[in-house]
């Protein structure tokens, strides 16, 4: 049975609604207007955190602990100037710097990335947390590694949702033993069974807030993005983009897998299995439009929805004895995408050739490659685009292409899929 407590709500604020002082304070704000107690709040890294946090780890994988403890302590240096201009008494240096010392020591370098770049999620939920109490008073700090157990995957880890009840044991026990009725933990990360910090992907703090409201079975989960709910394409690519006010969740989760980028991946699909709703909002103006993702049976967008994937990677395989892609290749192909971390945005084969379409990212581009063997050949073409028009017409899709090289085409009634050069 679904354990459900009264007026739950789950929010999410990502890293550009918490990315400096006035940020934060416009999230207590946003707390104290929309939401009736108790709410749990899922935070991501401050800003452009997660980024830096990678550029500090290349350096000490490249240049040695010192250079990358010159280079995190600018990152230190931002955040300590985010609790100074909130007048809060802490000092996040060693939490940091506690993080890349053992992102030295582990041998593994994915387990060590993950290590390191979990400590953004952890510096801003810490912020946060110290400002909602001086402000309320009501605020309890959690770390979701006590909560989200994963497989041992690193970069990508998985969640075994079947396990998500017994998962909310400790914030259940929380919601109904504490006088506090905020709880302020951090998206994107969870904890394996060895005991080792496990990052869900980049984008996953959205699939966090969806697993914690299962878990402990909210009433809605609220999104808190800069844009006016879920729009129909990005603005910053495409003119006159409008709002979609509802969307059932089977649509949600085909957007979704196409790569729209306000909802992660794997966000939906939980939700939609308890019937929780997702509600898209702007967390820079409260009046706007928002979206209500939730079972509306057989409702579609009255206007066409576009996604467009920049610098995707096609990279084309086959047997190296040129003999036919046959199901025990592509078997084997799966597998090794699955080790290798990559989400597959389209894919086509033929008799002698069997074509992957991908978010680019070399590193697990040539991960996969090691994994298929010599028996396989290989050829990436990079800085593609792929366009998804959903219930468009030809004539639009003919006009948003025009001019463009088309390499590889998808269609279907409600669909069309165009890879672009």
């Amino acid at each position: 049975m679904q354990f459900q407590v009264q007026n739950l709500t789950v929010h999410k604020f990502g890293g550009a609604s918490v990315k400096d002082a006035d940020a934060v304070r416009n999230v207590e704000s946003i707390l104290s207007k929309c939401f009736i107690s108790p709410a749990v709040v899922v935070v991501s890294a401050m800003g452009k955190t997660t980024n830096k946090l990678e550029l500090v780890f290349s350096t000490l994988v490249a240049e040695g602990f010192d250079k990358a403890l010159d280079q995190l302590n600018e990152v230190v240096s931002e955040h300590q100037q985010v609790i100074s201009d909130l007048e809060l008494n802490l000092d996040l240096s060693n939490l940091f710097h506690a993080a890349l010392k053992k992102s030295h020591s582990l041998g593994d370098p994915d387990a060590a990335y993950d290590e390191l770049v979990a400590s953004g999620e952890d510096a801003s939920t810490k912020i946060l947390s110290a400002y909602l109490d001086v402000k309320r008073g009501d605020v309890e700090w959690r770390d979701v590694r006590d909560i989200v157990e994963t497989d041992a995957r690193h970069n990508s880890a998985r969640v075994d949702e079947s396990r998500l009840t017994e998962m909310g044991v400790p914030l259940r026990s929380a919601l109904s033993k504490s006088s506090k009725t905020i709880i302020v933990t951090q998206g994107f990360i969870g904890k394996s069974r060895g005991g080792k910090t496990t990052t869900l992907g980049r984008e996953g703090s959205d699939y966090s807030a969806a697993l914690l409201a299962c878990a402990i079975g909210a009433k809605e989960v609220v999104i808190w993005k800069d844009v006016p709910g879920m729009l129909n394409a990005d603005p910053r690519i495409f003119e006159g983009t409008q709002t979609v006010e509802e969307l059932d969740y089977s649509e949600a989760l085909e957007l979704s897998y196409y790569g729209a980028s306000v909802i992660h991946p794997r966000t939906v699909k939980p939700l939609q299995n308890l019937d929780i709703p997702l509600t898209v909002r702007s967390f820079v103006d409260l009046t706007a439009k928002q979206t209500r993702i939730a079972r509306f049976p057989g409702q579609t967008p009255s206007f066409p929805m576009y996604i467009s994937r920049p610098n995707v990677t096609r990279l084309s395989i086959g047997p190296s004895d040129q003999s036919f892609v046959g199901e025990d290749h592509l078997s084997s192909v799966f597998g090794a995408l699955d080790d290798a971390g990559i989400h597959v945005r389209m894919m086509q084969n033929s008799a002698v050739q069997f074509d992957i379409i991908f978010d680019t990212n070399e590193g697990r581009e040539t991960k996969l490659i090691d994994q298929l063997g010599e028996a396989v050949w290989a050829k990436a073409t990079r800085g593609l685009e792929l366009l998804t028009v959903r219930h468009g017409s030809d004539e639009l899709v003919e006009k948003l292409t025009a001019k463009r090289t088309v390499l590889m085409e998808q269609k279907s009634p409600s669909t069309v899929r165009r890879l672009l050069a």
